[in-house]
């Protein structure tokens, strides 16, 4: 093997940082425009032409903006059934003073991470792309853009599955109590991020474990045999990153992270079939 990467280059470390320095800024950039494009007003649909939607954005009656009125495109829709099949008014509210303004940046965030996400991974990966070897980069190259399209899968079963879940758990368990659930906007907003996005990282595991077995790094057999330990050790890391105390949506997150990881090993077992150090026990 080479004794380093055919195509790295000597460099002194204020150039590799200034290299790093410039792609983040071009990533920052994009995310500011994006950013800024989040705040614009809202579309109205009933337009009823594609024309009347675009001056939409432009000219409307009521301030909302873009990124709020994606959440609500979500929420909307679960409230209003749950108002009529649990028979309970949910209200929503500020709570604190800031607690508006907070949801609507935290929503806009979020929002504008997601749409510049595949542009950082690609500006991360250029500049990481000269340290690797051939085959390291042939690894990481032919499961880049699956990674992406997971993680984007991982965050819509976060918004439409867990947290739904957890809401109308939430919101079925005010009924029986005879509490009415009135929540704060900043509280529900930041919820629904949180299950996105972590859902969203869980996700990625068939892509870690792929990756480590391309460059021979990991034996599906003795991750296999330790099984359990991994069950229990992300059992604990799912109930420390999920806001959820009633654990609902630790078990509603580890089943497709245990899917997913039954779903890596298989594949793992056959892509370690060219390592010669890794052999079935």
């Amino acid at each position: 093997m080479e004794s380093k990467p055919p195509r790295d280059k000597e460099m002194p470390l204020w150039e590799h940082l200034a290299e790093l320095g410039q792609r983040l800024k071009r990533v920052f950039i994009a995310f500011i425009a994006v950013f800024i494009i989040t705040w614009l007003p809202a579309p109205d649909l009933q337009g009823g032409n594609i024309l009347s939607v675009v001056a939409s954005f432009f000219a409307t009656g009521e301030y909302s903006p873009l990124a709020y009125w994606v959440f609500m495109q979500t929420l909307t829709p679960m409230l209003q059934d749950l108002n009529k099949t649990v028979n309970v008014k949910i209200a929503l509210i500020a709570g604190e003073v800031w607690n508006p303004l907070a949801s609507v940046m935290y929503a806009s965030l979020y929002l504008s991470g997601m749409v510049v996400f595949p542009y950082l991974v690609y500006e991360l990966w250029r500049y990481v792309q000269p340290a690797l070897y051939p085959h390291e980069e042939r690894a990481v190259k032919k499961y880049l853009w699956v990674a992406i399209i997971l993680f984007y899968a991982g965050n819509l079963f976060g918004m439409y599955v867990i947290y739904p879940s957890l809401f109308r758990f939430i919101v079925g368990l005010s009924s029986i109590i005879k509490v009415e659930p009135i929540l704060s906007i900043y509280s529900v907003v930041s919820t629904w991020i949180q299950m996105a996005f972590w859902t969203g990282v869980i996700f990625e595991t068939p892509i870690v474990i792929a990756i480590l077995s391309e460059i021979c790094l990991l034996n599906p057999w003795t991750v296999a045999y330790y099984r359990p330990l991994v069950y229990a050790a992300a059992l604990i890391l799912i109930a420390a990153i999920t806001p959820d105390t009633t654990l609902l949506t630790t078990f509603l997150t580890f089943i497709p992270f245990a899917v997913l990881f039954e779903l890596g090993l298989i594949w793992s077992k056959r892509i370690v079939r060219k390592c010669p150090d890794i052999r079935p026990p």
